[in-house]
């Protein structure tokens, strides 16, 4: 797995991981990035900290290809107990507390992902806009209540589950 530091203005910027995280070995982890405890990153993901922080709770799951990093001047944030789904860009967004954000998804800069809350896939969540507790993104709008809370908690459970068992398979097929 590349952990990369990197030098901004002078500043040098490295990754702090809690060693407790399963990262796969063809992810990318550059520059200031901050992440807490039991974190599964699947492969193909980067998460780059090179304009801005990146800051990530604990016990998140971030599925194959996706790309969290940020933009000058915005810090992008993730609480903890989310789902990332496969190609799902997080760009200089907040993402809050046992979350979906779904397959192919976007973020763009200054959305909010309030607790609870679900982005379909393949929607686009354009910039500033917010989701609102227990609600559900799908498309380009909001949906109503995210009923299906507790499906996803079950799933992001037993997505942790292997990427902690793989954790300990450095070596072997």
């Amino acid at each position: 797995m590349p952990v990369i530091s990197i030098e901004v203005n002078g500043e040098v910027k490295s990754p702090n991981i809690d060693p407790s995280c399963w990262i796969s070995e063809s992810a990318w982890i550059i520059g200031d990035v901050t992440m807490g405890a039991e974190n599964v990153v699947y492969q193909g993901v980067i998460i780059r900290g090179d304009f801005a922080k990146v800051e990530i709770g604990a016990k998140n799951v971030f599925q194959d290809a996706c790309i969290i990093n940020t933009a000058e001047g915005f810090t992008t944030k993730i609480g903890d107990n989310n789902l990332i789904g496969f190609n799902a860009i997080v760009h200089g967004a907040t993402v809050k507390n046992n979350t979906v954000v779904g397959i192919k998804s976007i973020l763009m800069i200054t959305v909010t992902v309030e607790d609870d809350a679900m982005v379909g896939a393949t929607s686009f969540v354009g910039m500033g806009k917010k989701i609102p507790v227990g609600q559900k993104w799908i498309g380009r709008e909001l949906k109503g209540e995210n009923t299906q809370g507790k499906m996803w908690e079950l799933g992001r459970q037993s997505w942790r589950k292997m990427g902690l068992a793989m954790k300990n398979q450095k070596g072997k097929p």
